[in-house]
């Protein structure tokens, strides 16, 4: 697909997204871009990505309410004329030991990791089936999951229950949209470590990688740029982008970033 003029509609996401926003921009795609609770960081996005010469705008929701997606959806396609490309990086991380474990802090992670993605890729997937194919293409949709879903660490029950829901609204939503809309999903190890994860637990999570190191912001833009503009052959597909350490030597350490 060529990005250029295409518009991408990134969900959630204030620090990847932010990356993500700055490389299509360069490549000459219009953005548009949602937050829920803080303005200021989406905006300031928005401005530098028009510095480059794109149309760029900034829209409030809250996309755990399935009005609130549709209202979204329909506002971008009236400001856009069209979604072609939809970053779906919705989601929260909550340490949540089996002890603390309720049926709130259960919903509140399916809430934010699995039912907002879904709510906004169906509503999405739906409005790209409307729109014409170019080089037999409708659209492309592109998940954000975690690469622990098939290597579970303790204190995550509810973030890594609802992000393996992840995978398989990928591939389900593959099979719906298919062949004319492309789905796919990057499963991220630690490439933006949060402030409060320590020297020493940086460390233990590079030594658990077989690359010996943390991954950086460019690695996921190279897999995302791979999958929206390198090939239109791939779909269905969850790629882990974590230096292998879904194959490193385990570790009690249950520190992570994304």
């Amino acid at each position: 697909m060529d990005l250029t003029r295409k518009t991408v509609l990134i969900a959630g996401g204030r620090r990847l997204g932010s990356i993500l926003a700055h490389e299509l921009a360069a490549r000459g795609s219009r953005i548009a871009m949602t937050w829920f609770s803080r303005a200021e960081p989406i905006e300031e996005t928005v401005e530098s990505c028009r510095q480059v010469g794109v149309d760029a705008d900034a829209y409030q929701a809250d996309l755990r309410d399935p009005a609130a997606v549709e209202g979204l959806v329909q506002t971008v396609k009236r400001d856009f004329g069209s979604i072609d490309v939809l970053l779906n990086l919705i989601s929260t991380y909550s340490r949540t030991p089996l002890k603390d474990v309720t049926a709130e802090s259960l919903r509140a992670e399916v809430d934010s990791n699995l039912m907002a993605p879904m709510y906004t890729s169906v509503a999405v997937g739906r409005a790209m089936l409307e729109q014409p194919v170019c080089e037999g293409i409708r659209g492309k949709i592109l998940h954000f999951s975690d690469w622990a879903i098939d290597r579970p660490y303790a204190g995550f029950l509810p973030y890594l229950c609802a992000k393996g829901g992840i995978a398989t609204l990928t591939r389900a939503l593959a099979v719906e949209l298919a062949p004319s809309v492309l789905v796919n999903a990057i499963a991220p190890g630690t490439v933006l470590p949060p402030p409060e994860l320590s020297e020493a637990g940086q460390q233990e999570i590079a030594r658990q990688s077989l690359v010996g190191r943390l991954g950086d912001p460019r690695d996921i833009v190279a897999a995302a740029m791979y999958l929206l503009e390198g090939t239109d052959f791939v779909t269905g597909e969850i790629v882990r982008v974590d230096g292998g350490r879904f194959l490193g030597a385990p570790s009690a350490t249950s520190d992570r970033g994304d």
